[in-house]
């Protein structure tokens, strides 16, 4: 069964805004450290994520628990011909999502100084769409 903060992404990904809600605390915080910005209460988290621009995918690649307690996730969405990656940390309180801290990075072809590098491979995951 994914962890509370792999199924706030799958309700993502039905468009299931209702069932997301349920998942955070009223009082929940985001953190988008890569923009700069932090969205405060569960209704402006749901919401920041429901206005996004429509046609994106979510694919879970990672759900796993920290040794401090948190979960992190990490999902990749694919919109359109971009490929991001979300690497992120969820605090629970009982049995609710109090924070996430997200970091975002966009997939982008490697610069050319570094092809043929010894051991040097392509990530399946990190070709673009």
């Amino acid at each position: 069964m994914p962890s509370i903060a792999a199924q706030l992404f799958l309700a993502y990904q039905d468009r299931d805004w209702e069932r997301a809600r349920r998942l955070l605390r009223d009082d929940a915080v985001m953190l988008w450290h890569c923009s700069g910005e932090c969205f405060r209460g569960a209704d402006a988290i749901v919401h920041v994520n429901r206005v996004y621009p429509e046609g994106w995918s979510i694919r879970l690649l990672q759900d796993n628990l920290l040794t401090d307690g948190r979960w992190h996730v990490v999902a990749q969405v694919d919109h359109g011909e971009a490929r991001f990656f979300a690497n992120s940390l969820f605090t629970l309180e009982h049995g609710l999502i109090s924070q996430i801290e997200e970091y975002w990075a966009s997939a982008e072809a490697p610069p050319a100084w570094r092809a043929g590098l010894p051991g040097r491979a392509r990530l399946e995951a990190a070709q673009p769409a």
